[in-house]
């Protein structure tokens, strides 16, 4: 994002939460979206979220899309306290509740949860998710068929070719009956931990989970095994003992072909973004790219 986004923030706090910010921290800062935890002069903590005028997801989608959510009460999610333009800006923004500051990847690092723990809670969300409706008239994220065309427009040849037979895969998979709502990209850092950890059971038996989930602008509606992908290439869990431990803790039918075949596009599609055209995280996107896409004999890797 460009321009003054602490002048955003005070604006978007005064606006649409009614009280000016007292304290702001920057908690996540990218080209389309900024993230603020923010302690208003009134004593509310709140979350500011911060979208580019330019952006295909904006503040209205996602109040919209949490909104959903929070209706089907499956999954928990911040309370959404106002969104809408930024007055006198070209951006919008997303004001809600401060679910809290620690994240799974945060109780991970700590030692507070073990990685197998985390990654159980990551299934079980999105099993959850996976049984809301998605929102009707919402603008979701690009289908597959759109993601697929606009990977081949900016991969490197090399790299793309390797990926036709996981696209085959992908295309004799796709049956609208098994079409699920996918967050789409559901990792440890987009969970918020609640304040009681402990797992307990709710209504017809299903797991109550104390977690909130967050940033929707990649949500989509795909078959199940395309989210599941995204998490095991975005948490490094791409061994296959990772594998059959998450599709086992998700809990729901899942195609082991599909999803290794999903697996190798989310690597490749992450690995283009990220590490090819900007420059980000290169060794650890190597890393998953050779999990997930085995070079093939007598070619190196990119």
């Amino acid at each position: 994002m460009t321009g003054s986004t602490v002048l955003a923030v005070e604006r978007a706090c005064t606006a649409l939460a009614g009280s000016a910010p007292a304290e702001t921290v920057r908690v996540r800062y990218g080209p389309k979206t900024a993230v603020y935890r923010v302690r208003l002069t009134d004593g509310c903590r709140v979350v500011v979220k911060l979208f580019a005028a330019d952006g295909a997801h904006g503040a209205v989608d996602e109040a919209h899309l949490l909104a959903a959510v929070t209706a089907a009460g499956r999954v928990r999610v911040p309370t959404v306290i106002g969104y809408g333009p930024v007055p006198g800006l070209t951006v919008s923004a997303l004001v809600t509740t401060d679910a809290g500051t620690s994240t799974l990847g945060d109780a991970v690092r700590a030692g507070q949860m073990p990685r197998p723990a985390a990654l159980l809670r990551l299934a079980l969300l999105m099993a959850a998710f996976h049984g809301t409706k998605a929102p009707a008239g919402v603008p979701l994220a690009p289908g597959i068929g759109q993601q697929v065309s606009a990977l081949a427009a900016h991969c490197p040849r090399q790299v793309f070719v390797r990926l036709a037979p996981a696209l085959e895969v992908i295309a004799a998979g796709a049956r609208l009956e098994r079409l699920v709502w996918c967050h789409g990209d559901l990792h440890l850092e987009n969970v918020i931990c609640g304040g009681d950890r402990r797992l307990t059971v709710g209504e017809q038996g299903r797991p109550r989970l104390p977690d909130y989930l967050v940033d929707f602008e990649a949500a989509t509606v795909e078959v199940p095994e395309y989210d599941l992908a995204q998490t095991l290439v975005t948490c490094d869990a791409l061994e296959p003992s990772d594998r059959v431990f998450m599709a086992a803790a998700y809990g729901r039918p899942v195609d082991t072909r599909l999803l290794d075949a999903y697996v190798a596009f989310q690597a490749v599609r992450g690995w283009t973004y990220a590490a090819h055209r900007e420059g980000r995280d290169r060794d650890a996107w190597a890393a998953r790219l050779h999990l997930a896409l085995p070079p093939q004999p007598g070619r190196t890797e990119p």
